[in-house]
Order: structure tokens, then sequence, then C-alpha cells
């Protein structure tokens, strides 16, 4: 009884790894899209905060939009920095990746 537990164990554990590995390439992946949506979101809302400055839009929404761009900013360097973290931890080899 205690043999076939211990290679359920092991079976279930090497399944963890294998998903593991998968699920960072993965991460890697789906992060460089939504640094790509999050670039272009940030770009479309330059575009607005320019199109109210030359069309003298009200103090009110030029603030709001110039939040927009800074919340946008914001989130890609974040994103940046967790992606840049992630490729030192493999180059590093202390993931399991």
């Amino acid at each position: 009884m205690r043999p076939k537990l211990f290679l359920l164990a092991a079976v279930l554990g090497l399944s963890t790894l294998a998903s593991a590995q998968a699920g960072s390439r993965r991460d890697l992946v789906r992060d460089r899209q939504q640094l790509r949506q999050l670039e272009f979101q940030l770009q479309q809302d330059r575009n607005r905060l320019a199109f109210d400055r030359r069309h003298h839009a009200s103090r009110s929404q030029i603030r709001a939009d110039q939040d927009l761009v800074y919340r946008d900013r914001a989130d890609i360097r974040r994103l940046k920095d967790d992606m840049r973290r992630d490729r030192a931890l493999r180059r590093a080899g202390r993931g399991v990746y």
C-alpha cells in the first residue's frame, strides 16, 4: 500500500513541476500580450489628451486624461518589472521554469 501511495505522490509532484514549467512560459507570453495591450491603451490615451489640449477642453477633462496616461505608464512599468524579475530568476536557475 505504501509503495503505491509513494508512487502516486511522485507522479502528482512531477506533474505539478511540469505544469509549472509550461505555466511560466505561458505567463511570459501572456505578459507580453498584456504589455502590447497596455502600450496600445497608453497610445490611445495620449492621443485623447493631445486632442483635448488642441481643442481647448476643460481643465478637469485634461487632468482626467493626464491621470489615465499616468496610470497606464505605471501599469506598464510594473509589468516590465515583473517580466524582468522573472527573467532574472530563470537565468539564476532559482525557479523551475
